[in-house]
């Protein structure tokens, strides 16, 4: 101090600097997550107001959970959580990127075919447990939920097991016949459904004739083509003749396949001179 007065050593104002943002960092609302969903892990940079839905839907293009209210009032995008359900449209995927496993309904089957099914998935399907579909995926989900901790619910349980779906269509009886086949199978028991499973034969498509056994070699050319259009003008003819099998290449290279049974290797250098392209 001099005099009372207080001397500035500094600039009032200080010159101004620039903040170069890079690639890495995120905007203050975003966040990099890997989300372990059906047992395969993704990374993914979300939005934190983002929902899982959202995420899995709009950016990993999964469709495995259906949006019903977007309200977390129906459960048609139920998902299972550490072996809980959970709504998929209000659980935010930013606080799923802790290792916690995520499980859809696409990841419930161990095979193809009915056999390859999940318990609840088939009792579902060959008790009609369903109408529309909507709501369907959710109810599996929610009942995969309850039969890991109750394995043999009285009709009381699965209501409150299931009290967070909502069946518009109105397939209750049905879904609590699912519920209860699905819980006697994983018990261990022998099971009767309402529905016999239809099998559907499949032709399967006629596998084409090998491959004749050949000689190959790539050869390049003693004067290069202009353009790759010129060479295919070329090797079109020269598909058709007797004993070649396969033609590639390009302006300045061919690979010639052919039948040794029919032509040598000089008689292919013949062949390619006599239609104006020697190779070396």
């Amino acid at each position: 101090m001099l005099g009372g007065a207080v001397v500035a050593t500094k600039a009032l104002n200080p010159t101004p600097t620039t903040t170069t943002t890079t690639a890495t960092q995120l905007g203050p609302t975003m966040r990099r997550v890997t989300l372990d969903i059906d047992g395969v892990k993704r990374d993914v940079i979300v939005d934190n107001r983002e929902s899982l839905w959202e995420t899995m839907n709009f950016q990993l293009g999964l469709s495995n959970s259906n949006l019903g209210c977007d309200r977390a009032q129906c459960g048609a995008c139920a998902v299972n959580v550490d072996g809980k359900a959970v709504n998929g449209c209000t659980i935010l995927s930013a606080r799923m990127g802790r290792g916690q496993k995520i499980t859809t309904v696409a990841g419930l089957a161990t095979g193809p075919g009915v056999s390859g099914l999940h318990p609840v998935q088939r009792s579902f399907w060959l008790n009609g447990g369903f109408q529309c579909g909507i709501c369907t995926r959710g109810f599996i989900m929610s009942t995969v939920a309850l039969l890991r901790t109750i394995p043999n619910p009285t009709d009381v349980q699965i209501a409150e097991g299931l009290s967070g779906n909502i069946c518009r269509c109105g397939e209750y009886a049905k879904v609590f016949t699912s519920v209860k086949t699905a819980a006697a199978e994983l018990r261990g028991e022998k099971v009767t459904y309402l529905a016999k499973p239809i099998f559907v034969d499949v032709v399967a498509p006629a596998q084409p004739p090998p491959a004749a056994a050949g000689t190959s070699k790539a050869f390049d050319f003693a004067t290069p083509f202009a353009t790759i259009e010129d060479f295919d003008t070329f090797i079109e003819p020269l598909k058709k003749r007797d004993g070649i099998l396969d033609i590639s290449g390009s302006e300045r290279t061919i690979t010639v396949k052919w039948d040794p049974a029919k032509l040598s290797e000089q008689q292919v250098r013949d062949l390619l001179s006599s239609l104006g392209r020697a190779v070396k």
